[in-house]
């Protein structure tokens, strides 16, 4: 799929999220929004490729314990050319606190030199902060399944929250 497929459908998704005008004057906001966005930086170790990766991702909350987590990542490997990912996850937090999440989504994969592929994601992940905090450190367990591999990675990474 062209990266230009991507970008749509993340710009017609924030769309549709972003409340109107109207609604955002109204007592308790409006839109599926439920919260201010985050975005931050990670960085992380993919183990079976023995690639290091670089990347960010967005945090949009649409639910009291529900997000969609749309990001992207450089992956540079001992041997071989440097490739690229473009994940559209969402996440659910478990617990009262926040702290633990868990989620999936579609991955597109574009291994150094290879042509992209379709698949998918599964991660597990801690945040250590408060959910009050504005700067969230965070640490995730991510598989990728593409064709027959799941290459398993540990991703650190923080985010920033945008606004109150």
């Amino acid at each position: 799929m062209p990266v230009w497929h991507v970008s749509a459908a993340v710009a017609l998704l924030a769309l549709l999220l972003a409340p109107s005008p109207a609604t955002a004057q109204r007592r308790g906001g409006g839109g599926l929004l439920q919260g201010p966005i985050s975005l931050g930086p990670r960085v992380g170790r993919d183990f079976e490729n023995h690639a290091w990766s670089v990347g960010a991702q967005v945090s949009v909350p649409v639910g009291s314990n529900l997000e969609l987590r749309p990001s992207g990542d450089l992956f540079f490997p001992r041997d071989g050319d440097t490739g690229w990912q473009a994940n559209g996850d969402a996440a659910i937090h478990i617990g009262q606190g926040g702290g633990l999440h868990a989620g999936g989504g579609i991955a597109f994969a574009h291994p150094g030199g290879g042509e992209t592929k379709t698949g998918y994601n599964l991660f597990f992940g801690l945040s250590t902060a408060a959910p009050s905090e504005q700067l969230k450190p965070f640490a995730e367990l991510r598989w990728t399944f593409v064709n027959d591999t799941s290459p398993f990675r540990l991703v650190l990474g923080f985010n920033y929250r945008l606004g109150r």
